[in-house]
């Protein structure tokens, strides 16, 4: 199994990855919805400008790290997703506004407020700003109706600053126990942003954009009615936890970790070269920390640094071979990717070639 390849090594189906491409980009075609794909999934312009020529209208990253690498290949179109506060961060979105960068950015506060009006200060240019809104997972953004309503009057009295619409994500929503609870939170997602609409149009200040964020949500995006484009990120690849979401099957997952069988020393167990250095370490409400292709009666119990153990999933005897080569589906394919610097491009059991994962570390 790809012998002239080290291990552990993230391999991709480029036939897998060029369907789900297709298919979200179709399914946003089909609902009247802009796709701005997260890059914070492949960290790879490469990969960024496949999903722009496929339809998506720019791409989302999380922070300036990945903005800079993503604009230093010609990808100006982006959305800024993380708060930027203090003086280095403006310093270093001017330099990018300077260089091109065309940026909606995310805020959810006064202070972000009064550093984006710096940032447009400093390079006498008009900055797109998204308000970022709470709708369950409890980590950025306002919740309140009446705060929303009073940001966006500040932003449009701002000189710098134009209030563009709403941004969230809705990443309680994969955590439900099942596909009926799922579509629940999602019906509920869409009812708060449809008040949050209301109230901005009450107050004269329609949003041009209601940006949702999250491949799950994606998957089921004809519920969310609401939302005027998707962010997904995962869905270029998939991985477990949008499996036991109910947002893909395991045929839809196009990046694997490569990795040998190294030992062998009990019965019940034996070990990979794959560990948290090379897998995710986040865990899924079903447990464990991968799937393993063709040995489903196989998963990954235990994750060291440098070793990952294997495990017969009804506790028995495992068959595993010292030198036998698996691959392995990640939790979380995003802090997956994050950990390597490169993946490889492969077609069936043919390497393609090598992408940069140029962004991996970018976490300023």
């Amino acid at each position: 199994m790809f012998a002239a390849l080290d291990t552990p090594q993230i391999l991709i189906e480029q036939r897998t990855m060029e369907h789900n491409l297709i298919a979200m980009q179709q399914k946003a075609d089909q609902l009247g919805k802009q796709l701005r794909p997260h890059a914070k999934t492949h960290k790879s312009p490469e990969l960024a400008r496949e999903q722009l020529r496929f339809g998506a209208n720019g791409v989302m990253v999380a922070k300036l790290d990945e903005a800079e690498v993503m604009l230093s290949a010609g990808i100006v179109e982006q959305s800024l997703g993380y708060p930027l506060i203090g003086p280095i961060k403006a310093r270093r979105l001017a330099d990018l506004l300077q260089r091109g960068l065309c940026p909606r950015v995310s805020v959810d506060s006064l202070p972000g407020l009064e550093w984006l009006t710096a940032v447009g200060g400093m390079v006498d240019r008009s900055i797109e700003v998204l308000i970022e809104i709470d709708t369950g997972l409890h980590r950025v953004g306002l919740i309140d109706p009446g705060q929303v309503v009073a940001m966006a009057e500040m932003i449009s009295r701002e000189r710098y600053l134009r209030f563009k619409g709403l941004t969230c994500f809705g990443g309680h929503i994969g955590k439900q126990a099942t596909v009926d609870l799922t579509m629940a939170a999602i019906q509920e997602e869409d009812r708060q942003l449809a008040a949050l609409v209301r109230a901005l149009q009450r107050a004269h200040l329609s949003p041009e954009v209601v940006s949702e964020g999250g491949s799950i949500v994606a998957a089921f995006a004809e519920h969310l009615i609401t939302a005027t484009e998707m962010r997904p990120g995962t869905y270029i690849y998939n991985d477990v936890a949008t499996v036991e979401a109910g947002a893909a099957q395991y045929d839809a997952c196009a990046a694997t970790v490569l990795t040998t069988v190294v030992s062998a020393p009990d019965p019940r167990w034996a070990v990979i070269d794959a560990g948290s250095k090379a897998l995710s370490s986040d865990g899924t409400r079903l447990g464990g920390f991968g799937h393993v292709l063709d040995h489903p009666e196989w998963w990954v119990v235990r994750l060291n640094e440098e070793h990952g153990i294997l495990a017969s999933r009804d506790g028995g005897p495992i068959s595993a071979a010292i030198g036998q080569r698996l691959r392995i589906i990640p939790n979380h394919i995003c802090t997956a990717v994050n950990l390597h610097a490169r993946a490889v491009l492969v077609d069936g059991g043919h390497v393609l070639k090598t992408i940069a994962i140029a962004a991996q570390g970018g976490i300023h």
